[in-house]
């Protein structure tokens, strides 16, 4: 096999090991990424599995929400109607959670509009009850608040220091569990251990997927970071664009019956590109980082630039900003590649069908002349 064949083997096994992945973020039951939102109106019809710096749930998951991320939020109006359960630097639980809680977190903060339908199991540095929960809460935290407004349906239980507003309501009973310190601790370290597990697969397999990309595409990434350096505002409007325009088409394809099985496929081929584009523009962020020492080595910029936008995607709403800032880049570069790549193949086509008419034209003038 020459090289072209080698290359195009091994993209066609990209996507197939990708398809997986893809499928289930089009299903909507398993979303990684900087901030992972369930928008408003959305209704994921199954649990729903997040990993990311920001989980936003302000829609429906009609099921169990699984969530590990710097920050969680349940939002009102928002509404879970299965088990909440996962890890988090902050959790912020003002919807309608179906069922139990069972979460770890530095803080948690059940708000005054939240309605919990079972049992709260937790462990956190700090814990404030405000809304309503119809079962059981045990708690172990270093700091524990019920507000004013808080309404608890069964037992409260809890070890940590207990602050209770005038207002609050135990219908069960109110009792200091010192056993709940050695379970919770343990839970909370548990999800911790978890969390990080599965921010660690997500580095690696970022890692791998991008030192495929640069094998593969090595001129592609070094016109990503050409362009990303020379016209970044350029790169990524034509990133804007072309995010949009991905799901554009698939819209227009939808509309003719010959059309759906090219939408579906043009989906998974989108979703390619854009996991390519991202990857890209992390390089872009490593391989600029390392100008800025005066070294280059692309497999350092890899690596300098997945951990980068990783560990800024932790941080609560500028991680999402620097992501899709990135993300934006890498598109607008892989797109704008893909073009000077058609039109310069148009064009020589174009100058080699001149060439052949010039030659065609000189051959019947040369056949119409008289011999000697």
């Amino acid at each position: 096999m020459n090289r072209k064949q080698v290359r195009a083997v091994a993209l066609a096994v990209v996507l197939v090991v990708s398809m997986p992945a893809l499928v289930g973020v089009a299903a909507a039951e398993e979303r990684f990424g900087g901030t992972v939102v369930v928008e408003e109106g959305e209704t994921v019809s199954d649990d729903l599995q997040a990993v990311g710096g920001t989980v936003v749930v302000r829609g429906t998951v009609d099921g169990n929400l699984e969530a590990f991320a710097g920050s969680v939020v349940l939002a009102e109006g928002g509404t879970v109607t299965g088990t909440v359960q996962g890890a988090a630097g902050s959790v912020t639980i003002a919807g309608s959670v179906g069922e139990d809680v069972e979460i770890a977190g530095g803080s948690i903060d059940v708000a005054e509009t939240a309605t919990i339908a079972g049992d709260v199991d937790t462990g956190a540095g700090s814990f404030t009850l405000d809304g309503r929960v119809d079962g059981t809460v045990r708690v172990g935290a270093g700091s524990i608040l019920l507000g004013s407004t808080a309404s608890v349906g069964g037992d409260f239980l809890y070890d940590g220091d207990l602050s209770q507003s005038g207002g609050a309501t135990v219908d069960g009973e109110l009792r200091q569990d010192d056993s709940i310190a050695s379970g919770g601790g343990f839970q909370s370290s548990g999800m911790q251990v978890a969390s990080w597990l599965f921010t660690a697969y997500g580095v690696a397999v970022t890692l791998v997927f991008g030192v495929i990309v640069l094998a593969l595409l090595p001129g592609v990434a070094a016109a990503t970071v050409s362009d990303t350096r020379e016209q970044p505002a350029r790169t990524a409007g034509i990133g804007f664009l072309a995010l949009f325009a991905g799901p554009a088409l698939f819209a227009a394809l939808l509309l003719t019956i010959v059309g759906i099985p090219l939408a579906f496929l043009w989906l998974l081929v989108y979703g390619l590109l854009v996991l390519v584009g991202f990857v890209l523009g992390e390089y872009a962020v490593g391989a600029w980082l390392l100008s800025l020492a005066d070294y280059e080595n692309r497999w350092v910029a890899l690596l300098v630039g997945v951990l980068a936008v990783f560990a800024l995607g932790e941080v609560p709403i500028l991680g999402g900003l620097v992501e899709f800032v990135v993300l934006l880049l890498g598109l607008g570069a892989l797109a704008a590649v893909l073009w000077r790549r058609i039109r310069g193949r148009r064009r020589t086509e174009t100058a080699a069908d001149a060439a052949a008419s010039t030659g065609d034209q000189a051959g019947a003038a040369d056949d119409g002349e008289p011999t000697a």
